[in-house]
């Protein structure tokens, strides 16, 4: 069954990627460690991913959370990538000043906990394929869209947006959507003084690190099932 769901999906995009997007991994104070996606979804992004999480694991560190900031990219892969999220268990979040839109809401949603700043954008519309048209495959695609997102407890209202809303626009979501999904809203802006970078504004200041970077179309061996805090 997902087999031929993820060869119908294997078409279809739902912004017209161009470039891959970065992986990393990020150390924050208090030893707070984090897996952040920025740019397109691409194919070989699930791999790099799960590669990144066992190589914090054998390091002793858990990931306490995926933050996402991508304007979407692959279904396909998205899909893959929502159900490694699922399967270890991982928090989502999107931060202040970061987006989450179109196939990138489907790794959102997949969160075993979902968090989201007043001042994100996360946003859903219908399939496009490569060349950015919408075809009878592509609808197709919609509704299975549809169909994970569901399963992953997205509510109807939200669901009727991603399949009645045009490839080429965005729904964005009202903070009343995503807490419908479970989502936990915080960080105001009318509350906070201006940070200079997402990870300030999502964690009030705390000091950020880079640590292990990893491009998704690097060929990488499947690893063990990841572990997560």
């Amino acid at each position: 069954m997902l087999s031929s769901m993820l060869t119908l999906l294997g078409a279809a995009v739902i912004s017209t990627a161009t470039v891959a997007a970065e992986l990393s991994i990020v150390t924050l104070k208090d030893d707070i460690t984090i897996l952040t996606l920025g740019g397109d979804v691409a194919a070989g992004d699930t791999e790099a991913a799960e590669a990144l999480i066992k190589t914090a694991n054998d390091g002793d560190r858990l990931i306490s959370a995926v933050r996402l900031d991508s304007p979407g990219g692959s279904l396909a892969e998205a899909v893959k990538l929502a159900g490694l999220i699922r399967r270890a268990k991982l928090p989502t979040m999107v931060a202040a000043g970061s987006r989450c839109a179109s196939a990138c809401f489907i790794v959102f949603a997949a969160g075993n906990e979902k968090f989201a700043s007043y001042d994100a954008a996360i946003g859903v519309h219908g399939v496009s394929d490569k060349f950015g048209h919408e075809t009878a495959q592509t609808e197709e695609a919609t509704i299975a869209m549809a169909r994970f997102a569901s399963g992953f407890g997205v509510p109807p209202r939200i669901i009727g947006q991603m399949v009645t809303t045009h490839a080429h626009e965005i729904a964005w979501l009202t903070p009343d959507d995503l807490r419908a999904m479970g989502t936990i809203m915080t960080d105001r802006p009318a509350r906070r003084p201006p940070a200079a970078s997402p990870d300030e504004r999502w964690l009030s200041g705390l000091d950020v690190q880079p640590d292990d970077r990893a491009s998704p179309r690097q060929s990488r061996e499947r690893n063990a099932q990841p572990r997560a805090r």
